[in-house]
């Protein structure tokens, strides 16, 4: 028995040694020459191994070799596809002689890699000619994962790897790569932890998997994912598959929007204290073609919002279906800047006022995808318009967005719409129907078209199209029709009533026009619109003691009204429903000039035209009595005699002939 075991001894000893010494026994270039030549035959590709190279057979079978590279595809940007500084494996003797893999180390120092798609589309990463699809394996067929893979020590130490895209001449470069796997084998969990730099950032990526074996094979398995640096932050963790099943919760934080866009490439011009800090949070669930985000939350600068999303790639369009909360949502920041009010008289304006812009608008977005909204908003602000509460149903469809607006809360009043933005033209279209009641005319009046001049309880129904490459071609191509009603309100500027009483203090008297007023308890008409002019014909206001008609346009390309109203004054102190029993004498007023600058002036000539007599009668109050001179229409007076030395002579202020002159001239 001891002579057996000393043979035993002796004949390991020998296996032992034998291992050891077979690599210096055998020459390099016959295993160099073997791997090279297997690789060409293979690949196609020539496989270089320049450096050093050794080989050990105990206690693990390693290989080591240096300065390798591999050549590169036919006409590609560079030589060689991939480099390294050395290429080390060992895998353990004793597992493979029992037929278990088991890599005891697996270090690629320093690889210089490059991925290259050509202009056809083909990446040099396809190696020959691409077999066809290969037939679903039969049942006798292996799995495909691997029994018994165990990973000892994994490190990829500082790689680069650069992408290159010929058909759009783009070009990406991660360097400073280094990544370290930990692996026991495929039934307990996996680590891989590494990091990168992209575009002078800094980039960390840790990933956990609970059941690799079942991932590989196509089952869901757990997964923690986690990817940090200054631009981005984002971390998932539940469950996935490698076919593209994945379920679990997301969190997403950018600090700057503008930063991240300027780091990947993309820089946006965006206003100063906008698109800062942007969170995304919610539950992720993607099964074959359909993507669901739910229980959403998300905020960028200081909007907020809540919801769930959910996206369907099926079709040759993605779908998009959302329904969304947002509390106060004011876009002003996100807008384009107004262009700086110009001075009176300046060239492109009416008056000193701002011009329409002629920003582009671009709805061609809108042609990338279908959808299906419902939005509430708590409150909207755009310009100087300020809306409330609004609930709004919207569709996408080939380019055209459909927004109907089922409950509107605007300054004090309510309303319903229905907004068509069209853009699946070369040139965008919009359609819009509004109802509105209730609503404060003023303040909606000064924000929407910088107009002061009336005050009331507003209601409209109103129907308009428009088409055009800016919002100065939409303002002039505008078309439509509508009717307006004002109640219990005032035109502020000219007083009517003060008009008929007395036509001089009412129109000469301009320091008190700012403060003039014409009170109101019915005013309204319908109109229609053409290339951006609206027209009335059936103005009308009713007041206690003055009835007043008119009619008219305003242009809006050049901001500008030209009107004409006819006041009465009537008996009946009522306003609604009041008997049109008319007193006095009708002094037409025409209204002038741009939005910002209106002029009043009495139509006098008119009257006279009119109602000669009247007009007489009107003008003897208009004028002051002029000691010698008989008014107009009046029984002759003796006249008296000037003092002695004296020459008769009426002042300039008391002349009837330059008064009259005045007023008809205003």
């Amino acid at each position: 028995m001891k002579k057996l075991l000393i043979a035993v001894a002796a004949l390991i000893a020998l296996v032992i040694v034998a291992a050891i010494a077979a690599p210096f026994l055998i020459p390099v270039s016959v295993y160099k020459d073997q791997i090279e030549a297997r690789a060409q035959a293979a690949t196609g590709r020539a496989l270089a191994i320049k450096g050093g190279m050794s080989l050990a057979l105990f206690p693990s079978v390693a290989i080591e070799a240096k300065d390798v590279s591999f050549a590169n595809a036919q006409g590609a940007s560079t030589p060689q596809m991939a480099q390294l500084k050395s290429l080390k494996v060992a895998v353990k003797l004793m597992p493979l002689l029992r037929g278990r893999l088991e890599i005891d180390s697996f270090v690629l120092e320093e690889p210089v890699i490059v991925l290259e798609i050509d202009r056809q589309g083909r990446g040099n990463w396809v190696f020959g000619t691409q077999p066809a699809a290969a037939s679903t394996p039969s049942a006798s067929a292996p799995s495909g994962a691997p029994g018994d893979i165990r990973l000892g020590e994994v490190r990829l130490k500082d790689g680069r790897v650069t992408y290159i895209d010929a058909r759009s001449n783009t070009k990406e470069e991660l360097t400073a790569i280094n990544a370290t796997l930990d692996l026991p084998d495929l039934d307990k969990p996996m680590k891989l932890d590494g990091g990168a730099t992209w575009h002078g950032k800094a980039l960390t990526v840790k990933l956990d998997v609970d059941k690799p074996r079942a991932l590989m094979a196509g089952q869901l398995a757990g997964i923690s994912l986690q990817l940090g640096g200054d631009p981005i932050k984002l971390s998932f963790k539940g469950q996935a598959t490698t076919t593209g099943r994945a379920q679990g919760d997301v969190d997403l934080a950018i600090p700057s929007v503008k930063d991240l866009a300027t780091w990947v490439g993309s820089p946006i011009n965006a206003r100063p204290n906008t698109m800062g800090a942007l969170a995304i949070s919610g539950k992720i669930e993607r099964q074959g073609a359909k993507s669901s985000f739910t229980g959403a939350k998300v905020s960028l600068d200081q909007l907020k919002g809540s919801g769930d999303i959910i996206v369907d790639t099926a079709a040759a369009k993605p779908h998009l279906t959302a329904k969304l909360a947002v509390e106060k949502l004011d876009i002003n920041p996100y807008l384009p800047p107004e262009a700086p009010a110009q001075r009176s008289g300046s060239a492109g304006t009416q008056g000193g006022q701002q011009g329409w812009s002629e920003d582009p608008i671009d709805l061609s977005p809108f042609r990338a995808a279908n959808a299906d909204l419902d939005l509430t908003v708590g409150g909207l602000v755009i310009r100087k318009i300020e809306i409330g509460k609004g609930v709004i149903k919207g569709q996408l469809r080939d380019g055209k967005l459909t927004l109907d607006l089922t409950e509107l809360a605007l300054y004090q009043g309510s309303g319903q719409a229905r907004v068509v933005l069209d853009g699946s033209g070369q040139v965008p279209a919009v359609e819009a129907r509004l109802t509105l009641a209730g609503v404060q005319a003023e303040p909606i009046l000064k924000a929407a078209a910088e107009f002061e001049r009336l005050t009331g309880t507003f209601g409209t129904e109103s129907q308009v199209t428009a088409r055009g490459r800016s919002q100065k071609e939409m303002v002039s191509a505008l078309a439509g029709q509508g009717k307006a009603a004002f109640t219990d309100g005032a035109i502020k500027g000219i007083n009517l009533a003060a008009m008929v009483r007395n036509i001089t203090s009412a129109f000469t008297d301009s320091s008190a026009r700012e403060t003039q007023k014409t009170d109101f308890s019915e005013l309204g008409g319908t109109y229609t619109i053409q290339q951006g002019i609206v027209r009335n014909n059936d103005f009308a206001l009713k007041s206690p003691l003055l009835r007043v008609e008119g009619k008219g346009t305003v242009d809006l390309p050049k901001k500008s009204l030209d009107y004409r109203v006819e006041p009465k004054a009537v008996m009946s102190t009522e306003g609604q429903g009041g008997q049109m029993q008319a007193f006095g004498i009708m002094v037409p007023v025409d209204i002038k000039g741009p939005w910002d600058n209106l002029s009043y002036r009495p139509d006098l000539a008119a009257l006279i035209r009119v109602d000669p007599s009247r007009a007489l009668d009107t003008l003897k109050g208009a004028i002051p009595a002029i000691p010698g001179v008989p008014l107009p229409g009046a029984a002759s007076q003796p006249a008296q005699p000037p003092a002695a030395g004296q020459q008769q002579q009426a002042p300039a202020s008391q002349n009837p002939l330059g008064t009259l002159r005045n007023l008809l001239n205003r």
